[in-house]
C-alpha cells in the first residue's frame, strides 16, 4: 500500500555538511525536518536506503528521529539566496532534534538510553553499515541525555551503488563474518565498550528479539512504500529483501563476529 505523503512547504536553506547535500526544510505539519532531494547527487539508493533503514530501526525500536517521504514541488517555496538547483519529487525527511551534539567518550556514562546499543552495534551489522561515526550518532543536552541514531545513507553493503549482484556476492561469499563494521566503525563502537560490557547473552538475547520482531512481510511493507519516482528495479528489491533476512538469519553468528567469541 502506498503512503499518503507530506508536502515539503519551505526549503530554508543548505545544512552546509553532509555528502548528500542534506536540507533544513518545513513540511505542512510545521515540522522541521532535514530533507536529501531526489535526484541526489548521490543518486536515489540514498533515499531507499534511509527510508528502509528508518523503517527497520522502527520495528526494532532504535532510538532514532521521525523520518518519512515527502513532495517537493512547484508549491515548495525555495531560499533562492542558498539554493539555486530545485530537485522536484519525493525527498526523504528527518525530523530535526534541537540541541544535540555527536556523540564523545566523555558524554556516555551519563546517556540514559546507552543501553540500546546492544540493539545499534546489531542493527549496523544487520544493514552492513560501516558509517557510524560521531556525526551519524547524536546526543541530546539537558538534564536527561539521550542518543538518536542519523544517516543510514551507506549501507547495504556497497553504500550508494548496491546492486543485485553484489548482494547476492556478499551472501555466497558468507558477508555476515566480515569484520569491516567493526574495524570501520571502531571509534564509536570503543567509545561505548569502555562502558559496557561486551556481553555475548546480551547480543544473543537482543539478536533473537530482532528475529521475532522483523518478519519477511514487514520488508515487503517497507520496499512497497517506496515511490515508483526513486525508480529501485524489482530485482534489486528482491535481492535487498533477500540480503537483510539473510543477515538476520545470521545475526547469531554476528554476536559471536562482535564480541571475538
Amino acid at each position: 500500500m502506498k503512503l499518503e505523503h507530506l508536502h515539503v512547504d519551505k526549503i530554508l536553506g543548505r545544512i552546509g555538511n553532509g555528502c548528500t547535500e542534506p536540507l533544513n526544510a518545513v513540511l505542512n505539519s510545521g515540522q522541521h525536518v532535514i530533507s536529501k532531494t531526489y535526484n541526489n547527487i548521490q543518486g536515489n539508493l540514498v533515499l531507499v536506503n534511509e527510508y528502509i533503514s528508518f523503517r527497520i530501526c522502527r520495528k526494532l525500536d532504535l532510538p532514532i528521529p521521525d523520518a518519512g517521504i515527502a513532495l517537493i514541488d512547484e508549491q515548495t517555496e525555495y531560499n533562492e539566496n542558498d539554493i539555486s538547483e530545485k530537485n522536484y519529487g519525493f525527498c526523504f525527511y528527518s525530523v530535526r532534534i534541537d540541541k544535540v551534539a555527536p556523540v564523545n567518550l566523555a558524554i556516555i556514562p551519563r546517556i540514559s538510553n546507552k543501553g540500546d546499543f546492544y540493539k545499534l552495534i546489531l542493527f549496523d551489522h544487520l544493514v552492513y553499515n560501516k558509517d557510524r561515526n560521531r556525526g551519524n550518532l547524536l546526543v541530546t543536552s539537558g538534564k536527561t541525555i539521550q542518543m538518536y541514531a542519523i544517516d543510514h545513507t551507506h549501507v547495504f553493503k556497497n553504500q550508494t551503488i548496491w546492486n543485485k549482484n553484489c548482494l547476492e556476492t556478499g551472501m555466497t561469499l558468507n558477508d555476515y563474518k566480515d569484520h569491516e563494521i567493526i574495524d570501520s566503525n571502531k571509534q564509536v563502537y570503543g567509545f561505548f565498550w569502555e562502558y559496557l560490557n561486551k556481553d555475548y547473552d546480551i547480543l544473543l538475547q537482543t539478536a533473537h528479539e530482532f528475529q521475532t520482531k522483523l518478519k519477511s512481510q514487514d520488508l515487503d511493507e517497507f520496499i512497497n512504500e517506496l515511490p515508483e519516482s526513486w525508480s529501485i528495479s524489482d530485482d534489486d528489491t528482491a535481492a535487498l529483501k533477500k540480503y537483510i533476512m539473510y543477515r538476520l538469519k545470521h545475526l547469531d553468528s554476528i554476536c559471536t563476529v562482535i564480541t571475538g567469541r
